[in-house]
C-alpha cells in the first residue's frame, strides 16, 4: 500500500512538472520561451490576456464556415419579406468595387442581386424552407438553389470587400433572424464538426445559368475548411494554470464563438462569460434584424471598448497582460494598450505586417495547406 502511494506521489509530481511548462507541440521554440517567461513574470498577479478568435485561436474563420453550411444546408427560418429586409439592411446602394463583378464584367450593386436573391428565396422557401416539401438532394438540383448559393455567397464578399467594417461585420449575422440562441448554437456545432472534417483550400461556385437575372452569371472562389488549434488551446490551460485568465473578443456572433470555445469537444474550454463577441436584438428569444443597441460592435476599435467596459475593471483597470490577434481587425486592441508586454501575432501573409517589428511581438506562422503551426521559421 505505501509502494502505491508513493508511486501516485510520483507521477502526481511528474504531471505537476509536465504541466509547470507550455507543452511543446510545433511552437517555435523561441516563442514557446518568450511565452514561458512571460507567464513566469507575471503568473498568480491577477493578470489576464485577450484573444481573437478566427485565424488566431482557430484556423480560419468559424462564422463564415457557418455561413456557407447554413446555405449549402437552408438552414433558414424567415419569411421571404424577412429575408429581403436582411440582405438588404443598411447596405449602400452605389457599385460594389471594381473587383465584385459578373462574369461578363458588369458591375453590379445591392438592388441587382437582392432582385434575384428574392426570387430564389421564395422558390427555396416555398419548396423547402418552410416545410421540406420537397428533399433537399432534390432542391440542391434546382436552378434556383444554383443561383441563391453562389449570389449569397458573393454578395458577402462583395459587401465585405467594399464597404467598411461597420457595415460589412453585422450583415451576416441578420441572416440568423428568426432563430433562437440554442438553434443557432445547434447549427454552429454541426458546421464546426463539418468543417473541421473538410479539405482545407478553394471551391468556385457558379451562379445559373438558366436564371440570370439582374446580376447575370457569377463565378467566384471561396476558401474551405476548418481547424482547431492544439497549441492554442494549451496557452490557454498554461495561462490559466498560473492564475492568468483567458478572454476571447471577436466579430463572430458570439453565440457562434461561445459554441467553439467552451465546448469540451473542441479542447479549448472556455468560460462563457470570457468569450464575447457581436450581438443582436431580440424580440422574446429570437433574434431580429437589429444589432445590439448600446453594445459595441467587436471588430477594430470596437475590441478595445469591450475590453474597457467588461474586462479591464475587473482586474483593477490593468491592460492586458498580452494580446493575440492576426488581421486589421485586431489592430487597435494591439496596439492601444501601452501596458500589454507581448503581442502574439498569428502571422497571415500581407497582415499587421507593421508590427512585426515591434519589439513585444511574439510572430507565429501556419501552413496554409495544413493549419499547422510552423515550428522552424527561418
Amino acid at each position: 500500500m505505501k509502494k502505491n502511494i508513493i508511486l501516485i506521489g510520483a507521477i502526481l509530481f511528474i504531471s505537476c512538472k509536465i504541466f509547470a511548462q507550455l507543452p511543446v507541440g510545433r511552437w517555435t521554440p523561441e516563442n514557446r520561451e518568450k511565452l514561458q517567461a512571460l507567464v513566469e513574470k507575471n503568473k498568480n498577479e491577477k493578470n489576464y490576456v485577450v484573444f481573437d478568435w478566427d485565424y488566431t485561436s482557430i484556423y480560419q474563420d468559424t462564422q463564415e464556415n457557418l455561413f456557407r453550411y447554413q446555405i449549402d444546408n437552408l438552414k433558414f427560418n424567415m419569411t421571404p419579406e424577412e429575408f429581403n429586409k436582411a440582405i438588404r439592411k443598411d447596405i449602400p446602394k452605389n457599385d460594389f468595387s471594381d473587383e465584385y463583378v459578373n462574369k461578363n464584367g458588369e458591375k453590379l450593386n445591392i438592388d441587382k442581386l437582392a432582385a434575384d436573391l428574392d426570387k430564389d428565396y421564395a422558390y427555396l422557401y416555398k419548396n423547402y424552407i418552410k416545410n421540406q416539401k420537397e428533399p433537399l438532394e432534390k432542391i440542391k438540383k434546382s436552378e434556383e438553389f444554383i443561383d441563391f448559393r453562389a449570389k449569397l455567397a458573393f454578395l458577402y464578399e462583395a459587401i465585405g470587400g467594399s464597404f467598411s467594417h461597420d457595415i460589412a461585420y453585422p450583415w451576416v449575422l441578420y441572416l440568423f433572424t428568426g432563430m433562437t440562441s440554442d438553434e443557432i448554437q445547434k447549427l454552429a456545432k454541426e458546421a464546426n464538426d463539418f468543417g473541421i472534417g473538410n479539405r482545407l483550400g478553394n471551391y468556385t461556385l457558379e451562379s445559373s445559368d438558366k436564371l440570370k437575372g439582374k446580376a447575370g452569371k457569377i463565378v467566384y472562389t471561396y476558401k474551405s475548411g476548418l481547424r482547431t488549434q492544439p497549441e492554442i488551446a494549451n496557452l490557454f490551460y498554461y495561462f490559466k494554470d498560473n492564475g492568468i485568465d483567458v478572454y476571447v473578443v471577436s466579430a463572430s456572433l458570439e453565440d457562434v464563438v461561445e459554441v467553439f470555445a467552451t465546448d469540451p469537444s473542441y479542447g479549448y474550454n472556455l468560460e462563457p462569460e470570457n468569450v464575447f463577441g457581436m450581438r443582436l436584438e431580440k424580440q422574446g428569444n429570437k433574434y431580429i434584424t437589429e444589432y445590439k443597441k448600446g453594445y459595441p460592435q467587436t471588430q477594430t476599435k470596437g475590441k478595445v471598448e469591450i475590453i474597457n467596459e467588461f474586462i479591464k475593471p475587473n482586474y483593477d483597470n490593468k491592460d492586458p497582460l498580452l494580446v493575440a490577434g492576426d488581421s486589421i481587425g485586431d489592430y487597435n486592441m494591439l496596439t492601444e494598450f501601452k501596458g500589454t508586454k507581448n503581442l502574439l501575432l498569428m502571422k497571415r501573409e500581407g497582415k499587421l505586417d507593421d508590427l512585426v517589428k515591434d519589439e513585444r511581438a511574439i510572430i507565429q506562422k501556419r501552413n496554409s495547406q495544413t493549419g499547422l503551426f510552423i515550428p522552424n521559421q527561418n
